[in-house]
């Protein structure tokens, strides 16, 4: 059955662009969210005093001293990745508990029918038995992991599976242990889905759009939402026409990445009801990176054959379960696939 239709198009593009302007917005509003990058410093020849030269009085008079640590801020730094993920995770909970007020305010009809509580109108709810949580876990993650078959064939490869000779605990803690791991795998995906997921789907399904137009027109948003980036990627270049050109390039990429990305999260959100596969699959993305498929066939020559079979396995593997493995029934039904 079919959504009400209770909101006008043109309402859903105006909360759907303040939805994603809050999002963006919140990174920049604060001093301390924002990048911070000093100036090249002009170096002082070092001077070898084992050798008997004598520090020189005007050296130490010029010697401009390193900035300090606050001067220096981008967008990896701990104190910015805190203050951010401060910042979207409010962001996000504003948009979150925002979506009965709107939808009362907005709404075309004077006595809209009842909708279901806010916790499963955006996907929160989680199953009632473990059977159904592990099935709700399992097979729209291990959809999503079939596209990295061959991704994790070259990480067996290059040794770096657990238990393997370049695997260690210390060495994922630090690499993933971190703020940065904190924000890629955990806050990042999850604010981005509740509110590119969660709460666009939730508006645009009850503005009457159909299931192909949410699946491929709410995620334009999402990837509008990382064109910012390419000012940062300026800024870190030092402004100049190379690093305005990189981060254009870039940032065109990661629309198109995102996008796509977007299309696929979307498809299961709409599918399973829940917003816990498409979390899944996001902070599974964001682990795996882009599959360096022409950088194993360089390093692995000997290997050509069976890393063109992986990724295909893969891919078939993906077209295999992409309706199979998210048909609504497995997971209880969805109020969003109708």
């Amino acid at each position: 059955m079919a959504p009400p239709i209770l909101l006008s198009p043109t309402s859903t593009l105006l909360i759907s662009s303040a939805f994603t302007t809050s999002y963006v917005a919140s990174v920049y509003l604060l001093p301390h969210t924002r990048i911070q990058l000093s100036p090249p410093q002009p170096s002082v020849p070092p001077v070898d005093l084992a050798a008997g030269a004598a520090p020189s009085p005007t050296a130490d008079a010029t010697a401009i001293p390193p900035p300090p640590p606050d001067r220096h801020r981008d967008r990896n730094h701990p104190a910015v990745i805190r203050a951010r993920l401060c910042a979207v995770s409010l962001s996000s909970l504003t948009s979150a508990l925002s979506i009965p007020y709107i939808i009362r305010y907005f709404s075309t009809s004077s006595s809209p029918p009842p909708l279901p509580p806010l916790h499963r109108l955006l996907g929160f709810a989680l199953p009632s038995t473990l059977k159904q949580l592990g099935t709700l876990i399992a097979l729209p993650l291990g959809l999503t992991a079939s596209l990295f078959a061959g991704s994790l064939y070259i990480t067996w490869l290059c040794g770096g599976m657990p238990g393997q000779r370049h695997w260690s605990w210390r060495g994922a803690k630090a690499e993933y242990g971190g703020w940065e791991g904190v924000r890629n795998l955990v806050v990042g995906p999850l604010t981005e889905e509740i509110v590119f997921r969660s709460c666009i789907v939730a508006v645009s399904a009850l503005a009457g759009l159909s299931k192909k137009q949410i699946v491929f027109l709410s995620p334009l948003y999402f990837g509008i939402a990382h064109v910012h980036h390419a000012y940062e990627t300026y800024v870190a270049g030092g402004r100049t026409k190379q690093a305005l050109t990189r981060g254009v390039l870039q940032t065109t990429f990661q629309f198109t990445y995102t996008t796509l990305f977007g299309w696929y999260a979307t498809f299961l959100y709409l599918r399973t009801g829940s917003l816990l596969p498409p979390f899944l699959a996001h902070s599974y993305c964001n682990l795996m990176g882009l599959p360096p498929l022409h950088w194993a066939l360089l390093e692995f020559p000997e290997r050509k054959l069976s890393l063109w079979g992986t990724y295909l396995a893969g891919i078939a593997t993906f077209i295999y379960g992409f309706w199979r493995w998210t048909e609504p029934a497995l997971y209880g039904g969805s109020a969003w696939w109708w």
